[in-house]
């Protein structure tokens, strides 16, 4: 693949990293990663909360204007609160970066998707202020992950991983390895050029997965190869024909290219993710509904992944 075809969109003073703040745990991580992804390239940081009264569409018309009003100005309150204690936060801990928040009316969701047009990348966390613990992946994200107009990060923590953490070594470098589902589709070429720059800009390696299995029939004889064998080799001589060019041009990068025997693509990338520091797809690979706009792999990885997940949407 062409490192200059399907692009997703390049971070700088007009593409900034965009992180979304709900005054969650989760979304205070989340816009601590956007700062480092900022800071990676050399882009602006805007933390942006959206605010909305939980009566909203659900008050019954006897309920006065002005209790409406009060609630709508509560919640103002809370929400500026919150963004304003994540903007000094990061302002503290990454000076190198600019810091910039915007305060919303809108409900999140409708608010990051249309802030995700001027976005070189969007991060989310996996779980909002107004999660249920059994709900793997909040509806904000969810959303925001299938419906945004450009790279979308969802953050998922580990167990350990706090927002008042203040370990110095959260703020040098982001680590490796980067991980990249690739079938060679379109969606899939966006993802491999994200997850490619992504790896040079952390100088980490990047895994190339590509889920394989052999056809279980053949007519006449016994085929001369193994069919096994022959997925194999299809699905890794895929994978160097798309790397062969950032191979060429960035002879630093360190590849390991990783085909996987599987009849389910979606467990065998969540089980990868295992392997990775970040783990990045196209919104839809070969096998998605022209109407779906978020395929089952990508769905699954932003529910279940072990880390952190880029879901690559290329103009």
């Amino acid at each position: 693949m062409d490192p200059d075809t399907a692009a997703p969109r390049p971070a700088g003073p007009d593409r900034p990293v965009i992180a979304g703040v709900d005054g969650s745990e989760c979304g205070t991580l989340a816009a601590r990663y956007a700062a480092r992804l900022a800071r990676e390239r050399g882009a602006p940081l805007e933390l942006v909360c959206g605010y909305q009264s939980a009566l909203y569409g659900f008050a019954p018309p006897w309920l006065g204007g002005e209790y409406l009003a009060a609630d709508q100005g509560e919640t103002r309150h809370a929400a500026e609160q919150a963004l304003t204690g994540v903007t000094t936060q990061l302002r503290e801990q990454y000076p190198d970066i600019e810091v910039r928040a915007h305060l919303i009316a809108g409900a999140g969701a409708p608010v990051l998707i249309e802030q995700s047009r001027r976005a070189a990348i969007i991060v989310v966390g996996s779980r909002g202020a107004g999660g249920f613990t059994g709900l793997l992946l909040g509806s904000v994200s969810s959303q925001v992950a299938a419906h945004a107009h450009s790279t979308v990060v969802v953050y998922r923590p580990t167990e350990t991983e706090s927002s008042t953490d203040t370990d110095t070594e959260l703020a040098v470098a982001l680590p490796g390895p980067v991980l990249v589902g690739y079938d060679g589709s379109p969606s899939a070429q966006g993802a491999l050029q994200f997850a490619a720059q992504e790896a040079l800009l952390r100088r980490a390696a990047l895994i190339m997965v590509n889920i394989h299995w052999q056809a279980p029939w053949y007519h006449g004889d016994k085929p001369a190869v193994d069919p096994a064998d022959a997925a194999r080799t299809e699905a890794e001589q895929m994978l160097a024909d798309a790397i062969a060019p950032w191979r060429a041009g960035h002879a630093a990068l360190a590849v390991e290219l990783r085909p996987v025997h599987s009849l389910n693509a979606e467990r065998a990338l969540v089980e990868a993710s295992r392997d990775a520091a970040l783990t990045v797809v196209g919104s839809r690979g070969r096998g998605g509904f022209t109407g779906k706009l978020l395929g089952s792999v990508s769905h699954a990885l932003v529910e279940h992944a072990h880390g952190p997940v880029a879901i690559v949407h290329t103009s």
